[in-house]
């Protein structure tokens, strides 16, 4: 089986895509590459460990959610699940990237030590 074929359909937003998922949807788990990141405009999405065993993170309204993860490793470092009626915006990580890409080095490398910590 290809990677395409094992990938989340959750997983293939295009940017800006608004979509709404239902409680304890799950929006991405643990090592799943990191293609969108998503803004939280309605509702709360819970993140957890990567075993599933601890809440590390409650993201509501207004909150982002996937930066850190793209930056560090480019995979969701949690498993991201729906707490009630939840509606993120996917907003693509290559506009991302290619935004980084035009920043000056000084900054890049401050980018890089702070997601290192």
């Amino acid at each position: 089986m290809g990677e395409a074929s094992i990938t989340p359909v959750r997983n293939l937003f295009s940017h800006g895509e608004v979509m709404e998922l239902l409680h304890s949807e799950v929006l991405f788990i643990n090592g799943m590459p990191v293609t969108s990141i998503f803004l939280v405009s309605k509702g709360t999405l819970l993140v957890f460990s990567n075993d599933g065993s601890k809440l590390r993170r409650w993201v509501g309204p207004q909150q982002i959610v996937g930066i850190h993860d793209a930056l560090i490793n480019g995979k969701w470092q949690g498993i991201g699940v729906a707490h009630g009626k939840v509606e993120v915006v996917a907003f693509s990580f290559q506009t991302l990237q290619d935004a980084l890409k035009k920043i000056p080095q000084a900054h890049r490398v401050l980018l890089d030590e702070l997601f290192a910590s």
